[in-house]
């Protein structure tokens, strides 16, 4: 059975792209003292565990993070982000962010002391790549190519007082990452450049593991562009490379690649003992991402063959799989994470006014003491007096300085509440097109069951009924009604606004009110809803009448942000 080319490639929802970690060596020459040198080889052990044996890794990371007083202030930011790289291998995410982070607050201290420390820059400019790649794994694409850019920025400045290979493997990795964004935007043509010029400074550096991820990620490129014999080099040079260095992990995604542009030209038997492959290796190491890719494509090939029931079975697999990693749970962990992460910062400012008042107290205690001198002698009156007026000088100045920094703790404030407002909207969104993605999936295989079954023979016909009806059952259609909880939670006095405002308003308009306020696209809609593009236009349209917005000035979804 034949599948239309543009269908298969845009069916699969996560594309198996390489993001480069840190491969330098963490430290240099180690000192004369031998449990630090013993502490420094079993983190680099630990570090060497992570690919294949990550639950081994773990064990000794933590070891070494029991003696981290032992280290100086670069040992220990670098050991917190080995345990971090071990946290993210295992999918702890938010672990993984929260140990990063408390490297990021070693190193921050350190720079305070010696901005020009090359050690730190560098480890300073490793931390944004590890925790950008963390964003990247949870699809937090903005912030992984803002923390990308950010390690250029501190290599750019240091690049006079940095060793020439230094700077270019950091900036490979960078360069990786952030194309990486750009696959997943669909961006290939923007992409591709990013990634070759990563390969050509990687040549100087004859850096294998970097080399297999930029292959796999042109050989992405290609494919998506259409230059499928192109892509195959790339994808075999890169399976190469990573079976020489037994990286199973990287053989999983190759293999996932692999698979997806052999079923792009058609050839579906490769294409399936390719994900097989890749499936049978995620599940020897425990990879839940590379799992469901390989499921999800399992399940479209099946699907394209014909063989429902395997494609029943893959589909189910893949969505307790997919749940597990979009869970709700992590994703508000990961914010208390950043979160705490904000308030340390504030802690620290907390710590500074502390200090500035205990020594305005001090200067009070001091000007008291003074003043019950002064009655001893009228000399020393005189000598109280021009004291006292320097410190009320000082006081305004501290005063001053107070509001200062008063002001600007409101402003914070203020900004985070807008930043956890954008974040609970774009998890409303996520959510609604999830589930809209989940149903027209099931839909689509109940859909293709009905259609086949009077092919079957007529004992297996009750089956096939009694897993469409299965299938129908499953789609959840009382979720639509929580997700309007959810957003009545976030925004919760827009629909009492909208309702005071507008009475004549019908439950349906309500409901286009509140996915325009979450600034979705009429197509976005018009999945969501199951209505034509016509219909959703025209429902606008209509909608403005309701609202009483006249002129083309202004815009509806600009008008219900307002609300």
């Amino acid at each position: 059975m034949a599948m239309d080319r543009d269908a298969f490639a845009h069916s699969i929802l996560t594309l198996a792209v390489g993001v480069l970690v840190a491969t330098t060596p963490l430290y240099p020459q180690g000192g004369p003292e031998i449990t630090v040198i013993a502490i420094k080889a079993q983190l680099d052990r630990a570090q060497e565990l992570i690919a294949n044996d990550p639950d081994s890794a773990l064990l000794l990371a933590l070891e070494v993070n029991k003696q981290l007083e032992q280290l100086n202030t670069e040992e220990k930011a670098r050991a917190l982000m080995v345990l971090g790289d071990v946290y993210a291998a295992t999918g702890e995410m938010p672990t993984a962010l929260g140990t990063y982070q408390r490297a990021q607050l070693l190193i921050d201290d350190g720079l305070e002391e010696q901005a020009t420390n090359a050690p730190l820059i560098l480890a300073y400019a490793d931390l944004q790549l590890k925790i950008g790649t963390l964003y990247f794994d949870l699809h937090e694409f903005d912030k992984s190519i803002a923390r990308s850019n950010e390690a250029l920025r501190i290599l750019d400045m240091a690049s006079e007082a940095l060793p020439m290979d230094e700077l270019n493997i950091r900036k490979v990795r960078a360069f990786n990452n952030i194309a990486g964004v750009y696959i997943h935007r669909a961006d290939y043509a923007t992409a591709l450049p990013y990634f070759q010029q990563a390969a050509e400074m990687n040549r100087s550096l004859n850096n294998s593991r970097n080399e297999s991820a930029l292959n796999n990620n042109i050989g992405i490129c290609y494919m998506e562009m259409g230059r499928h014999e192109k892509a195959d080099e790339y994808f075999l040079r890169s399976l190469s490379v990573r079976k020489q260095g037994d990286d199973l992990r990287g053989q999983a995604q190759v293999l996932n690649n692999l698979g997806k542009n052999q079923a792009l030209i058609g050839k579906f038997q490769t294409a399936r003992g390719q994900f097989d492959q890749a499936l049978a290796i995620g599940r020897e190491i425990g990879n839940q991402g590379s799992m469901a890719i390989s499921l999800e494509s399992l399940a479209l090939l099946y699907d394209t063959l014909g063989e429902y029931k395997a494609a029943l079975s893959a589909t189910r697999q893949f969505t307790a799989l997919k749940d597990s990693l979009n869970s709700a749970d992590s994703r508000m962990t990961i914010a208390r994470m950043e979160n705490e992460f904000r308030r340390d910062k504030e802690k620290k400012i907390s710590e500074v006014e502390a200090k500035r008042q205990a020594a305005e107290n001090a200067r009070q205690r001091t000007w008291k003491f003074a003043l019950a001198i002064a009655l001893v002698s009228t000399l020393l009156i005189a000598f109280l007096l021009i004291t006292v007026m320097r410190g009320r000088m000082r006081n305004s100045l501290l005063e001053q300085e107070k509001l200062q920094l008063e002001s600007e703790t409101l402003k914070a404030k203020q900004t985070n509440l807008q930043e956890s407002l954008e974040f609970k909207d774009r998890e409303l969104t996520a959510n609604a097109l999830f589930l809209l993605k989940k149903n027209e999936l099931i839909a689509h295989i109940a859909d293709r069951l009905l259609k086949a079954k009077s092919t079957f023979r007529q004992e297996n016909q009750k089956i096939v009924q009694d897993i469409v009806h299965d299938l129908q059952a499953s789609q959840d259609e009382h979720n639509w009604k929580e997700f309007e909880v959810h957003f009545t939670r976030v925004h919760s006095t827009f629909y009492q606004t909208l309702q005071e405002r507008f009475p004549s308003l019908s439950p349906n308009e309500r409901k286009l009110c509140a996915f325009l306020r979450l600034n979705m696209s009429t197509k976005d809609i018009s999945a969501i809803t199951q209505q034509s593009l016509n219909s959703i236009t025209v429902a606008r349209s209509r909608l403005r009448k309701k609202l009483q917005i006249e002129g083309e000035d202004l815009q509806l979804v600009d008008f219900l942000l307002s609300i």
